[in-house]
């Protein structure tokens, strides 16, 4: 992935909540020969699923690589590192590292012994052979995490890209950002990595998700952090007859344009059950 030229396809899966191992890595078989890898995710919205780590292990029998998303929501150190290490275990060496939705009050406690910055740090560390505390890992191998971001921050804060940029010092090795169907913020968002000397392998995939209504689409933008949907998008999908193909054309018309930013090296196409879809999206240009 990270020595690739060509344009990146990445998509999202969430496995169920159900002891049925092969249903939920079932639900990637549209992508297999189509995208460049699967991110795994890890629990959204504090909710429980299928362990993550488990469905990696199955996708990748599979043939498709994974990124697998990790959180320092639900686990202290000891279950982190034993965690990263199970994903190397089973040649998962990508990671995305982040946060994580934080509960509710009266919700499942949280850990939060790391944010994504300090398990993008902990993941460099890990890459140079010992955990935390020094002890040497047997048959040690090579992590690359990765951060997310949100190009909406960086139109409201000019200071976001230090954030960013310190991510990056710290061994980051790709970026997947939120939702973000506005093609001149995309633009900017460009210019703006190029200004900050964006490295040459660092791989930048721009969010998008094919929506499958102008109801979905509402409610994402109200409810999900970082997600920015235009008034525009909404009505398109709401004026048509079959809004779930109008949202796929939405996505392919976007990474026409997107493919010719410099600096942007793919996108990663994400949402609820959206693995069909998302096959559908990534055929066109394959």
């Amino acid at each position: 992935m990270f020595t690739e030229s060509e344009f990146l396809f990445t998509a999202e899966t969430t496995p169920n909540l159900s002891t049925d191992l092969a249903r939920s890595a079932g639900k990637i078989d549209p992508l297999v020969g189509l995208a460049d890898a699967i991110n795994i995710t890890d629990s959204p919205n504090c909710q429980t699923k299928l362990s993550s780590l488990l469905v990696a292990a199955e996708v990748k029998r599979k043939g498709l690589d994974v990124i697998l998303q990790l959180t320092g929501r639900d686990r202290n150190r000891i279950a982190i590192e034993s965690e990263l290490l199970g994903a190397l275990s089973i040649d998962v060496n990508k990671v995305l590292c982040l946060t994580g939705d934080q509960p509710a009050p009266d919700g499942p406690k949280a850990v939060n012994e790391y944010n994504g910055t300090g398990l993008i740090q902990l993941a460099t560390h890990l890459s140079q052979g010992t955990i935390s505390d020094g002890s040497a890992i047997d048959n040690a191998k090579t992590l690359y995490p990765g951060a997310a971001d949100d190009l909406y921050q960086h139109q409201r804060n000019p200071e976001a890209i230090t954030a960013l940029m310190a991510k990056i010092a710290l061994g980051a090795r790709f970026v997947q950002t939120q939702y973000c169907f506005d093609i001149d913020v995309i633009r900017d968002y460009s210019d703006l990595l190029l200004r900050h000397q964006k490295p040459d392998d660092l791989k930048v995939l721009i969010g998008l998700g094919p929506l499958k209504s102008a109801k979905q689409a509402d409610w994402m933008r109200k409810n999900l952090w970082g997600v920015n949907i235009s008034d525009a998008i909404v009505e398109r999908l709401e004026n048509s007859a079959k809004p779930a193909q109008t949202g796929i054309e939405i996505c392919q018309e976007l990474i026409t344009q997107i493919m010719t930013l410099p600096g942007i090296d793919g996108v990663h196409l994400m949402g609820p059950e959206c693995e069909r879809a998302a096959a559908k999206i990534i055929s066109a240009f394959r």
